[in-house]
């Protein structure tokens, strides 16, 4: 009898769906303002996933970034905001009586979707290495929504250093490349120096992160992605805020699904959903993956 694969099953779209459920909004640091007014939406966000099947909770830390921070005056809180999401976060899976893992979140520095970086490449690496002390304590690392080579370049050389497992996330836009227009194999070879355990296709649309599966196939690691359920991203880079985003109505839970299973039958390992992807997309997607494979932390699929 064949044996079953290991699928370790991420998290949802934990920072919007945080957003959709507070009362207390702040577009800039999105999520994070939550959580520093309603830690139990947070906490409540976090176990939804677990309940749904999730075996990986990722800190809710993806937009406290120094440089985001410091722009609402919340440099001196930095170390107290990033405990205070492990903290929740370990309540969350206490109370559901889980085996779940937990990851740090590198986003980007400076906010999603822009084509290159102001930063230099020194002050990169400084945030970088800034943010993984501050989220000591988790179990791995995904650098989520990556779309230049230079900034992900030093988040990799960060996550490295700390000596845990970790992934490379990219964002790809409709022509297959990254959104600073350099190519998406170039990158993840150039990333291989700073050995990440898996390269991820995160917050793309779910039609063209199937186009790229069989692209990722060949890359030479773990591979696997978590798609977005937005109509388009366009209006953050061009300074609106998430407030201005919206939900594809087609992005149903059975569609989803279909989708991840397309990546799985190319060979994806690490799987989940990244904006508007919710606990109800998450559980539909545990329950498919159940009945083939074996639903397992990160540790037991990378």
């Amino acid at each position: 009898m064949q044996s079953l694969k290991n699928i370790c099953l991420l998290d949802g779209g934990l920072g919007q769906e945080i957003y959709r459920r507070a009362s207390t909004t702040n577009a800039y640091l999105w999520s994070v303002e939550v959580m520093r007014h309603e830690p139990e939406v947070v906490q409540a966000v976090h176990r939804a996933y677990i309940d749904a099947g999730s075996r990986v909770c990722t800190l809710n830390t993806y937009a406290a970034t120094p440089g985001r921070l410091a722009g609402e005056g919340l440099s001196d809180s930095f170390d107290a905001i990033h405990q205070m999401a492990l903290e929740i976060c370990r309540a969350a899976i206490a109370s559901s009586g889980k085996s779940v893992e937990i990851a740090g979140s590198l986003g980007p520095l400076e906010g999603s979707y822009r084509e290159t970086p102001s930063l230099t490449d020194e002050a990169m690496l400084s945030d970088y290495r800034r943010l993984c002390a501050a989220q000591e304590g988790v179990d791995l690392f995904l650098i989520e929504t990556m779309t230049n080579c230079r900034e992900a370049m030093a988040a990799c050389q960060a996550a490295s250093e700390t000596g845990l497992s970790y992934s490379l996330g990219l964002r790809v836009e409709n022509n297959g490349q990254l959104r600073s227009g350099e190519s998406l194999m170039t990158t993840i070879e150039q990333a291989k120096a700073y050995q990440p355990s898996v390269v991820l296709i995160n917050c793309s649309e779910p039609e063209i992160t199937t186009q790229i599966m069989a692209q990722l196939a060949t890359c030479g690691l773990p591979f696997g992605a978590y798609a977005n359920g937005f109509v388009s991203v366009e209006a953050l880079p061009n300074g609106e805020t998430v407030d201005s985003l919206e939900r594809r109505p087609d992005v149903t839970i059975e569609a989803y699904t279909a989708w991840v299973m397309q990546w799985i039958d190319v060979g994806a390992s690490v799987v989940g959903g990244c904006c508007e992807i919710t606990p109800e997309h998450i559980d539909h997607l545990y329950r498919t993956l159940a009945q083939r494979a074996n639903v397992v932390p990160w540790s037991h699929a990378v």
